[in-house]
């Protein structure tokens, strides 16, 4: 008996509830398990007929499942390929290296003809002094000029025309001590120290060499170039002494300004980002930057001051608040220098005559159809051909006459294929079970048909028939219709672009409620069909006919189990007995015979 593969069915275990020990012919004789079993197979056989049903049913749900999967599919495919935006595709060409231009199905072909006469730019926010301490002058010592390198005792050799000559500098040594020293070189009033910043000019020819020590580095000669102009040679500091390294901490600059910061937030274009004194200038502007502030911010080195770029082009406003922590003033925010960021600016023609101005606080324009993004301003006149993209637009057919083909072939095949023999179950794939499940089904009949139809629909339109368009069931034209595929002429195609491509995308796409596309209409038969409640969910979905009847055979496999069981039961109980009371003739044969055995020895 296969109850275990009726129970396995339903999820339901079959276990025995009989306690009573059976005698299977121990004393009779008699097969009695073949003989129950032959009295069960009837029962059995209802049962494992229920059985079968309901795994049919169970694969019959799949395939229905499967089928929405592949209709979904090709209602995807739809939605893109009956926008204008594919069956209206533009072509753009242009040899310009300051702009780059894209067209949607709107823009008209044509010649365009463009002046770019600015682009948009970024507004910005610079410090309004210097972070470092400006107050510096000659009587501070080199060594206390620790702000961005740590100064030790050097040793510098110049060489000034033909001659060279080594300078010692320690860290005693006050700036204007440097200064005389560099004097007796360059002589007197070459040599300055303005601003912050040491000046070194020559008559001749000069270049300096550091042995040892940090000197190059304190006064920010290092990358400093020397300049020629006419006769004269000079060399200066790229940033003043006092410009501090974005490694110190906050607290250390406050320090060096003799300023008060509290821990809290900076507010940049109403976002808040905290910081505390222990935080270095590079991780303050990490927050800023990682916050959505809108800013971008960065440290500019030479002029020691930090310049806050907005991420948008345009006129961007940059407010700073540092609710009174006392951060914009170390940063020299509070008397910020904002510059406004300025829109683009274009003339658009389509004759080289008529000229529209285009403005945008971006570097992309929008205008009938047109995309177009700047990269620089041009003295000349850039030109854009806009024409249209029949290769595209043949290339989107073709994908949907293979879509097409794929989903008919689907269809077909489950309608017509037969189940697999000559396998038993366990030996079966998936896909080998779920064959011929469908053949013939009514309802993926109709889907079929239905499908089909469109192939020979009139539609209204300037295009009526699919084969306008060169899309027909091709040289095996009553075997394709039977199976519903589809061959795609490209010349044919081609000429109807080429003719009107307008009439080629209302063919599949148009809207109108009186003149609906191709597309337009199977994909809303599509969506009846697979929708939440649709047709399929109707048969195959969790309240589905095919799941109600599953749930009236799972009772009734149940019943019928349980049935067996009992019946099962009841047989062994009377075998049992049989075979007791037998056990019972026997034993009481022999001891009768034993008696009479003992008598007739006497």
């Amino acid at each position: 008996m296969d109850l275990s593969s009726i129970a396995n069915t339903i999820n339901y275990k079959y276990q025995s509830s009989s306690s009573r020990i059976q005698f299977g012919g121990m004393f009779s004789g008699l097969d009695t398990s073949s003989i129950i079993d032959a009295l069960l197979s009837n029962d059995v056989q209802r049962a494992n007929n229920l059985s079968t049903k309901y795994k049919e049913l169970d694969l019959k749900q799949k395939m229905y499942q499967e089928l929405d999967d592949k209709l979904e599919g090709f209602m995807n495919f739809l939605s893109t390929f009956k926008l204008q935006s594919t069956l209206l595709a533009k072509k753009v060409e242009t040899d310009s290296q300051v702009l780059t231009v894209s067209a949607n199905a709107s823009a008209v072909n044509g010649t365009y003809y463009v002046k770019i006469l600015s682009t948009a730019t970024n507004s910005s926010l610079l410090s309004g002094r210097t972070i470092g301490p400006d107050n510096i002058d000659g009587s501070t010592t080199f060594g206390t000029l620790n702000y961005r390198y740590t100064a030790t005792n050097s040793v510098i050799k110049i060489q000034k025309g033909s001659n060279t000559y080594t300078v010692s500098i320690n860290t005693s040594d006050t700036i204007n001590d440097i200064v005389s020293k560099l004097e007796t070189i360059f002589g007197s009033s070459n040599v300055s120290f303005t601003d912050g910043k040491l000046s070194i000019q020559s008559n001749e020819a000069f270049a300096i060499r550091q042995t040892s020590g940090t000197f190059m580095q304190v006064f920010n000669l290092s990358n400093a170039p020397i300049v020629q102009s006419g006769s004269t040679y000079s060399i200066q500091s790229t940033a003043h002494v006092g410009a501090i390294s974005s490694n110190k901490t906050l607290s250390d600059i406050a320090s060096y300004r003799g300023l008060t910061l509290i821990d809290g937030q900076l507010n940049i274009n109403d976002v808040n980002i905290s910081f505390n004194s222990s935080m270095t200038l590079t991780q303050l502007i990490s927050a800023i930057n990682n916050s959505s502030a809108g800013v971008t911010a960065r440290y500019d080195e030479n002029s020691d001051k930090l310049i806050l770029t907005s991420t948008s082009t345009g006129a961007t406003p940059i407010s700073v608040d540092d609710n009174g922590t006392g951060l914009s003033q170390l940063l020299g925010l509070d008397t910020g220098v904002f510059n406004v960021g300025s829109s683009a600016h274009i003339k658009l023609s389509s004759d080289g005559v008529n000229w529209t101005d285009l403005y945008s606080s971006s570097n992309t324009f929008s205008y009938s159809g047109l995309s177009i993004t700047v990269k620089d301003i041009s003295a000349s006149t850039q030109t854009i051909s806009v024409t249209t993209d029949t290769d595209a637009i043949v290339e989107q057919v073709k994908d949907f006459v293979n879509n097409w083909n794929e989903l008919m072939s689907y269809l077909y095949t489950r309608l017509t294929e037969s189940k697999v023999t000559g396998k038993e179950e366990d030996q079966m794939t998936d896909e080998e079970k779920m064959q011929g499940i469908l053949k013939n089904d009514s309802f993926l009949r109709t889907v079929f048909n239905r499908m089909r139809d469109y192939i020979t629909k009139n539609f209204s339109g300037e295009i009526k028939y699919l084969s306008e368009l060169g899309i027909t069931t091709g040289s095996w034209g009553y075997e394709n219709m039977m199976k519903g595929t589809l061959e795609l002429n490209e010349d044919t195609l081609r000429a109807k672009i080429e003719d009107n491509p307008e009439a080629v995308w209302a063919f599949f796409g148009n809207t109108d409620t009186n003149s609906q596309g191709m597309a337009q209409q199977i994909q809303q038969y599509l969506r009846e069909l697979t929708k939440f409640g649709g047709q399929i969910d109707s048969v195959a979905g969790l309240n589905g006919s095919i799941a109600r009847e599953k749930r009236v055979l799972a009772q009734q496999l149940k019943d019928w189990i349980q049935r067996i069981q009992k019946k099962e039961q009841d047989l062994w109980s009377r075998f049992t007995a049989l075979e007791e009371a037998i056990a019972k003739m026997q034993s009481t044969g022999s001891y009768l015979s034993q008696i009479t055995a003992n008598k007739s020895s006497s």
